[in-house]
C-alpha cells in the first residue's frame, strides 16, 4: 500500500514539475496517466455531482492539451465518429451569426450544450492511445452501484436523501430521469460483460455482472422509473437477444421478454402508476392543454413545428430556442411552458435552431455513431447502448443537449470508438503519445 502511494506521488511530481531533460518521456506518461485519472474520477462523480464532473472535466481537457501532439491530434480527427461530431459543432458555432433578434449572451449560451460534442474526437485521440478505457466504465458501474443501493434505502427512509423530492420515491440526487438513464446504461453494458464472461468460463465475472445488472433493472421496475425508460429498455433487450443469441433462441428470448414484462406490471405498483398515469395525463391534456407534463409536451411540440416551418432550411440560429419558445406560447400563469426553452426533443431543438441543416447532420451523427459499433465484442455493445438510448430517449427529451445524459452519451462513445481504434491498431496508438522507447 505504501508503495502503491509512494509510485504514485512521484507521477504526479513528475508530471507536474518535469518537461525537458531524460525523464522527459516518465514525465509524458505520469501527465497522460493523470489525464486519464480525471476522466475516471468525472465518470464516478456523475451520477451524483454535476459540479465534480464539471471540474474533473476541466482538469482532463488541461491535462490533454499539455500532452497532446498537435499533427496526431489533426490525424485522429479523421475518424468519423470525431468527424460527425465535429461538423454538428461547427453548425452550431456558424449558427450564431444568423441568429436574429436574440442578444449575443443568449446566443453564446445555446453553444454552452453543444461544446461537450468536441469531448468525443478528444477522447477518441486520448483512449486511441490508451488502454484504461475500461476504468472509466468500472468508476461508472460502481457509482452507479452505490447510488441504487442508497435509493433503496431512501425509498423506506427518505429523510436520509441528499436532495429530497417528495414526489420522486427512492430518488437520492438529481432526478429519476438521470438515474435511470445510469442504471439502464450500466445493466445492458454489464449484461455483453456477463455473456462474455460465461464464453471464456470466467464464471466468477459473468455471475457478478449478471448480478449487478439484475439488481439495477430491478431497482428501476420496483423503486423509481422515467418513463423514457420504459421506452428504451425493452428495445436495448431486443437488440442484446439478437446481437448475442442466435436466431432460433432469439425468438425465445422475445417470448420471454414479453411473459416477463407482463409479470413486472403484475406486481409492480411502480411500473402501473408509470404507464397509467402517461395515459391520464393524454386524456387531461386533450380536454386543457398544458396541465399535465405530456400536455405541456404535446403544447412544446405543436408551437416547435410552427417555429421550424418559419425557418425550415437553417432555423433561427443558435440560441433561439428558448427565447422563441417563451415568447410565443400563449401566456398561461401554472404552465411551465412558458419558461422552458427545451421542446423536449432533439430533433425539434435543433429544427428551431438550424432547420433541415441541424437535423440532417445530427442524424447523421448518430448514424455514423452507430455504424461505429456495429462491430462485435463488449466495447463495441457499450458503444451502441450509448447510443441507441440516446437516440429513443431523445425522442421525449432533448438528451443530446442535457448535461447527464450528454456527458454519458460523449463519455461512453468517445471511449469505445477511441478503444475499437486501439484494439484495431494498437501500434499507432503508442506512436501517437509518443510513448515508443527506442
Amino acid at each position: 500500500m505504501y508503495a502503491a502511494i509512494k509510485r504514485e506521488l512521484a507521477d504526479v511530481w513528475l508530471g507536474f514539475f518535469v518537461w525537458t531533460g531524460p525523464n522527459r518521456s516518465a514525465a509524458q506518461a505520469a501527465r497522460q496517466k493523470g489525464t486519464e485519472n480525471f476522466a475516471i474520477i468525472a465518470a464516478a462523480g456523475l451520477p451524483w455531482s454535476t459540479s465534480l464532473a464539471s471540474s474533473c472535466g476541466l482538469a482532463f481537457l488541461l491535462g490533454f492539451l499539455s500532452t497532446v501532439r498537435p499533427g496526431a491530434f489533426v490525424q485522429s480527427l479523421k475518424h468519423p465518429a470525431s468527424s460527425a461530431a465535429l461538423a454538428l459543432c461547427l453548425i452550431a458555432v456558424l449558427g450564431v451569426f444568423w441568429a436574429d433578434g436574440i442578444s449575443w449572451a443568449e446566443r453564446f449560451r445555446g453553444l454552452t450544450p453543444m461544446a461537450k460534442l468536441l469531448g468525443i474526437p478528444i477522447l477518441i485521440y486520448y483512449f486511441s492511445q490508451s488502454d484504461r478505457g475500461r476504468y472509466v466504465l468500472y468508476a461508472f458501474v460502481a457509482s452507479c452501484v452505490i447510488l441504487m443501493m442508497y435509493s433503496w434505502v431512501v425509498l423506506y427512509w427518505p429523510g436520509l436523501s441528499i436532495h429530497y423530492k417528495s414526489d420522486q420515491p427512492g430518488i437520492p440526487v438529481k432526478n429519476y430521469i438521470d438515474q435511470s438513464q445510469g442504471f439502464a446504461f450500466c445493466a445492458f453494458a454489464l449484461a455483453a460483460v456477463a455473456v462474455h464472461g460465461l464464453r471464456r468460463q470466467q464464471r466468477a465475472l459473468a455471475i457478478s455482472a449478471a448480478t449487478i445488472a439484475a439488481a439495477l433493472l430491478a431497482n428501476l421496475a420496483f423503486v423509481n422509473v422515467s418513463r423514457t425508460a420504459l421506452v428504451y429498455c425493452p428495445v436495448l433487450a431486443v437488440f442484446f437477444a439478437y446481437r448475442y443469441l442466435g436466431r432460433r433462441h432469439f425468438w425465445i428470448a422475445c417470448l420471454a421478454l414479453v411473459v416477463t414484462i407482463a409479470c413486472l406490471w403484475t406486481i409492480s405498483s411502480n411500473l402501473q402508476h408509470k404507464v397509467s398515469a402517461a395515459f391520464s395525463e393524454y386524456r387531461a391534456a386533450q380536454k386543457e392543454a398544458g396541465t399535465t407534463s405530456v400536455g405541456q409536451r404535446l403544447e412544446l411540440w405543436n408551437k416547435s413545428i410552427e417555429l421550424f416551418k418559419t425557418a425550415p432550411v437553417i432555423g433561427h440560429g443558435t440560441g433561439s430556442a428558448k427565447p422563441l419558445l417563451t415568447r410565443d406560447i400563449p401566456k398561461q400563469a401554472d404552465s411551465p411552458a412558458n419558461t422552458s426553452g427545451n421542446p423536449h426533443n432533439q430533433t425539434l431543438l435543433f429544427a428551431i435552431q438550424w432547420g433541415l441543416l441541424g437535423v440532417l447532420a445530427l442524424y447523421a451523427m448518430w448514424g455514423v455513431h452507430l455504424l461505429t459499433f456495429r462491430g462485435e465484442g463488449v466495447v463495441a455493445w457499450i458503444g451502441l447502448v450509448a447510443v441507441v438510448q440516446n437516440i429513443l430517449s431523445s425522442l421525449f427529451n432533448s438528451h443530446l443537449s442535457d448535461f447527464y445524459q450528454g456527458w454519458l452519451y460523449v463519455l461512453a462513445v468517445g471511449i469505445a470508438a477511441g478503444t475499437l481504434t486501439r484494439i484495431a491498431d494498437p501500434q499507432r496508438g503508442s506512436a501517437a503519445l509518443g510513448l515508443n522507447r527506442s
